[in-house]
Order: structure tokens, then sequence, then C-alpha cells
């Protein structure tokens, strides 16, 4: 079962009035014993010690039972009783040879059938009774006056005893003698009745106090906190719930917690509507930005494209949702490949928006089959037109061309790129001014011869301008190790290699900047392949597709020669007895011609038994001579018989 909060605490006050009170009722309950019973001992000394005083005139050797000092002893032990309140005083006369003692009883509360218990006798019928003597009766009848105190328990009675000697100068010497001793008893159970009584009385009336102090302390809780408690909790209800509806502010009175409560709750809501509204307007910018974005990475190519001629990849990591970098690249009509990275002033919505300008500028420029020195002149002119905040972008254009294997190139600018040939080669010729500001600024234009492997490494700043948490940057000097380092590295693993390095240096800071680079990487002319009858006219058909390729007139000479020995021995050996064919295969690479001749003709490995030149003119063998020309023309070769063919692969360094 669930409590409310005034529930809650109410009960708890009950309990700790409950406790408190029981607590004060048992502590005095205990004070008022302990006083009751020192009182009741102090009045049954006093009132011993009185009659013991009264009663020093007493002889035991001459009393007489129902003699006239008998009525006289009666009435001191009466009036004792009377004056001090007190149960009952004996007279006792102890009898210290035989341990015995008689009483005489008087008292206003005396009660003779008690006396068997008490004092443990057989019979009581009259004032007399004879009984043993106490340790307590026997210390005060050797002479101790100062009240020898008792507490005698049994199933009828629960009694405090005071004995006090009975001191008296009667015999002829009228030397002190004592002779008898005092009694006075007063009753535990009639001390503890008036306790009770009266604990009684008083137990009602704190009853009714509690019950007073409870509903009084609830109605005050309930008034002063349980209700303004309801009242705030049922606004901040409301103000969840309904969020169309308009707030209205708490009341705040006085300076307590409540009002304090209540004027901090206004200021919540207050703070709450106020992020609320700015979470909406971020949410929308968000928004906005998330479709910029969207748009701009439309915009740009895709991050990896391959033809025969070259292989791209490019990789751009905005600092923010939308950047102001870009890379482009394309195959233009007539062949070439045009490649640009660019880095605009600012980020943010109004970068990409240059941005995204500027991008559809350099595609229209590059489509027209302008040069990168006009490229950018024309560019340049364009953005400064319209440019109303003064934004600049620093343009890096090039222009491939695979026949020539030329890079044309100019610089706007910008970081200056990197080719990865033999070398590290910094293109860090004069650079021209930044675009979009000012019109009519001449571009200088440049060349460079690339070859087959080579790679031309764009960036922006975000790269070299990398920080650290200390405020270090990447810089130039530590990119050019990374590049020198990864020289070999096709395009992804060159990118990659940069990046976990930036990283490794930032040591987790945040990026500042825009990160952009691309890689255009000259391939391999791709193999060509022929496949011909094995008939000597054919042989003009090798000699067209060696003369595309792009080596030196003595490598063609060279690979000429080799290919007539081979084909026409094919031709003429290998189908005795059937018309065949043969495919030959032509494979540039970077610093090696290989070339592979395959044929199903009769199994032949033209590298063995070769022939020494000397031992030709005496010997001569069928093909012999031709044999040693190509064998000697080559740098490498190897023959294998492979799925019932004759394959031949000759190696020529270039």
């Amino acid at each position: 079962m669930k409590l409310s909060i005034f529930k809650k605490v109410a009960l708890w006050l009950l309990i700790i009035i409950g406790t408190v009170e029981a607590a004060m009722m048992i502590a005095l309950y205990s004070y008022t014993y302990n006083n009751a019973v020192n009182k009741a001992t102090s009045d049954i000394k006093e009132a011993a010690r009185f009659a013991a005083n009264q009663l020093t005139f007493f002889n035991p050797e001459t009393f007489a039972v129902e003699s006239n000092e008998e009525s006289i002893i009666i009435s001191q032990l009466d009036s004792g009783c009377n004056q001090y309140d007190i149960d009952k005083i004996y007279l006792l006369l102890p009898d210290l040879r035989n341990n015995t003692v008689m009483y005489l009883e008087r008292g206003i509360n005396a009660k003779e059938e008690a006396k068997p218990n008490t004092h443990s006798i057989d019979d009581l019928t009259g004032n007399y009774v004879e009984g043993g003597m106490t340790a307590e009766m026997k210390k005060a009848f050797l002479g101790d006056d100062s009240g020898v105190t008792a507490h005698i328990q049994n199933e009828k009675e629960d009694m405090l005893v005071c004995y006090m000697p009975v001191i008296n100068y009667a015999d002829s010497k009228h030397m002190p003698k004592i002779g008898a001793l005092i009694s006075a008893e007063i009753s535990i159970s009639g001390v503890m009745e008036d306790i009770n009584a009266q604990f009684r009385d008083f137990a009602i009336i704190m009853f009714i106090v509690t019950i007073t102090v409870g509903i009084s302390a609830a109605v005050i809780l309930y008034f002063m906190v349980t209700k303004p408690l309801k009242f705030i909790s049922s606004k901040m209800k409301g103000f969840v719930s309904d969020r169309n509806a308009a707030f209205k502010k708490l009341p705040v009175k006085g300076s307590d917690e409540l009002a304090l409560m209540s004027a901090s709750f206004n200021t919540m809501v207050e703070e709450i509507d106020r992020y609320i509204d700015d979470e909406t307007e971020l949410n929308r910018q968000k928004s906005e930005l998330n479709i910029a974005q969207s748009i701009q990475i439309g915009l740009l190519e895709p991050q990896a494209f391959k033809n025969d001629d070259v292989t791209v990849k490019a990789s751009l990591k905005t600092a923010k949702i939308v950047g102001g970098d870009l890379y482009d690249y394309h195959v233009l009509p007539n062949g070439n490949v045009f490649v640009a990275v660019a880095d605009v002033s600012g980020k943010g919505i109004t970068a990409a928006l240059f941005m995204s300008r500027a991008l559809t500028l350099l595609n229209q420029y590059a489509e027209l089959g302008y040069s990168p020195a006009k490229m950018l002149f024309e560019y340049n002119n364009n953005l400064a037109g319209h440019n109303p905040n003064l934004m600049f972008i620093t343009t890096f254009a090039a222009v491939y061309n695979p026949k020539t294997k030329e890079l044309i190139y100019s610089n706007a600018g910008h970081n200056y790129p990197y080719i990865l040939s033999d070398k590290l080669i910094t293109l860090n010729e004069k650079s021209g001014l930044i675009a979009g500001v000012f019109a009519n600024s001449q571009y200088p234009e440049y060349k460079i011869q690339m070859k087959a492997g080579d790679k031309l490494f764009l960036f922006t700043d975000g790269v070299t301008e990398a920080q650290n948490k200390e405020g270090e940057f990447f810089g130039e000097e530590m990119l050019e190790k990374v590049l020198l380092s990864h020289i070999d590295y096709d395009g992804i693993d060159l990118m990659n290699a940069v990046t976990e390095k930036i990283n490794a240096f930032a040591q987790g800071a945040e990026q500042a900047d825009d990160i952009t680079m691309l890689v255009l990487q000259i391939n391999y002319n791709k193999a060509k392949k022929l496949r011909l009858e094995a008939k000597t006219d054919n042989l003009e058909k090798i000699t067209q597709l060696i003369s595309e390729l792009d080596v030196s007139d003595d490598v063609r000479y060279q690979l000429n020669i080799i290919s007539e020995e081979v084909f026409v021995n094919i031709c003429s050996y290998a189908y005795p007895e059937k018309d065949g064919e043969i495919d030959f295969t032509l494979v540039p690479k970077d610093d090696k011609i290989v070339i592979i001749f395959e044929d199903s003709g009769i199994p032949f490995n033209p590298g063995k038994n070769r022939i020494n030149i000397d031992e030709y003119k005496t010997h001569p063998t069928v093909g012999g001579l031709g044999r040693h020309i190509v064998f000697s023309s080559v740098d490498d070769y190897s023959y294998e018989r492979k799925q019932n063919k004759n394959v031949l692969t000759l190696i020529i360094n270039t």
C-alpha cells in the first residue's frame, strides 16, 4: 500500500511523539518510584527513631503484660504510626541466646494474618508472638542506631522494615542498655497503589495531550506543507502533460522553503521553455545543415575512380556538419583528366554555398577545355563579381594528358601539392592570388612530365594545420616525412597513412579545420592482346601494336626483332599438319616490357639446347640463329607447357 507524504509524516510524528511520551513515562515512573521508596525508607526510619526515643524508660526485665506500662507503650506505638503515616510499628523483645523475638504490634494498617509469613511463626492469636531473629535485627540489637533497613518479600506482602535499638537507663547503675528493638514497616504495595493511581491520571492527561498535539501537528502539516506541495505537484504535472497550455507562475509568498521551491520551479519552467525554444531552433538549423551537407556531398564526385589511364582516390572530413573544402575530378571529352582541390574561407552553410558555386564553375570551365591558368582566371572573375561577403577560396587545378603523360597545373594561393615518383617533388612554383577577391588576376601555368606509377598528392591546409592539445601544428615537414616513408603506397593506403599520423599527432584534440586529400595515380599501361592465325602475313599486326607503346626507338626496334623471330618460328614449325593460332600479349610495365607467346602446337622449349654462335657456323640448325638472337636480346625468359599449350615469356628492361 502506497502512503502519501502527508500520511507518512503524520505516522512518523505519531511514532516519535508516542516513543518520546513512553520514554518520558518510563523515566518519570522510575523517578517517582525511587523517590517514593526513598521517602518510605525515610519515614520508617523517623518513625522507628521516634518510637525508640519515646521508650527510653522501657526495661524488658520489669515489663509485664497487661500492665499499665503496656498501655503506655501501645499508645507510643500508635502515635508513631499516625505521625509518620506508616503501616505498623512493633516493639521487639529479642533473646540472642535462644535466637527468639517477641512482637508487640500496633499500627493503623496492622494485619495480624501477615505475621506468620513475615516472621515465620506458626500462630498469632494475641499481641505477643515469638519468632527467629534476622541478621538486620541482630545488627540493630548490637547497637547500630542508624536505622537498619530490610526489604521483606513473600507471597502475600512486600514490605520495607527499619530496626532501631531502644536504649534505656533503667538499671541501678544508670548505664545505657539495649533491651528491645523498634520495628517500623510500610507496605510497598500500598506505596505503588498511590503511584499507580497518580500515573493513571497522568497517563490519561498525556494521552489527551498527545492526541491534541498530533491532530494539531497534522492540521498544520496539511495546510502549511501537504496542501502547498499538492498544488505545486499539480502545476508540475500540468506543465509536463499539457505543453500547449500557458503556464501560470506559482505564487511566491514569504521566504520559507516552499516559497523557495515555488520560485525555483518558476525559474526552471522559464529555463525549460527557453531550452526547448533553443533546442527547436537548433534542431531546425541542424536539419538545414544536414540538407546542405547532403547537397554538398551530392555535388562532389565519388571518392574513388579508375580507368585505363589513372586512378583517383579522395577523402573529405569536415570539422563541422558542413564545410568549405572541395575536391573535383573529371575525364574530359578529349580524354584528358581534370583534378582540383579548393578551400573556402570560413565554415558552415555560407561556406558550403560558396563552395558549391565554385565547384560548378570549375566543372563548367574544365568541360569547355580551358587550360588551368585560363580556368582560374575566369573562375576568379566570376566569384569576385558576386561576392558581397568578401569570401575567398584557394584553389589548385590541373589537367593530365594520358597520351603525353604531361601534367599542366596552376595555383590560386593553395597549399603546394606533391608528386610521389622516384623521389618526392614539391610543386612550389610561384602561385597566383587567392580567388574570389581581386578580379582580373593572372595565374601562371606550369608543366611536369609524369610516368606510370607516379602519384599527384593534393590536400587542404586542414592537414598541415592540424593541432594537438599543446597547440602545435602538424606542419609540412611532418607531412613530407610521411609521404617519403610511404612513397610506394597506392592512393587509398597513402591517404590512410597520412590520416593515422595526424590522429596520432592530435592525441584526441578536436579537429579545427576540414581535412581534404586527393591522389591522382598514373596507371601502368594495360596489357594488349592479339589472337592471330599462325601465318606470317599477320606479323604486321604485331608491329602495329608495338608502335603504339610509349618507349624509345631502340626498345621498339628490339621488340620488333624479337617478336618477328619468335612469331615466324611458331608459324613455320608449330603446326606441321594443320592450321593453328597464336596468342600474342604485350604487357608494358614501369621499367620493363613483357611479351608472351602462346600456341597449341607440338611441344617445344626454344630455350633448351641453345647453340653457341660459333658452333652454328659449322653445324647450322633449324631456327638456331633466330633463337640465339632472341635469347641474347632479352633480359629474362621462361617456358612452360600449360594446358596443352606452349607458353613463352620474354622480358626486356626499358
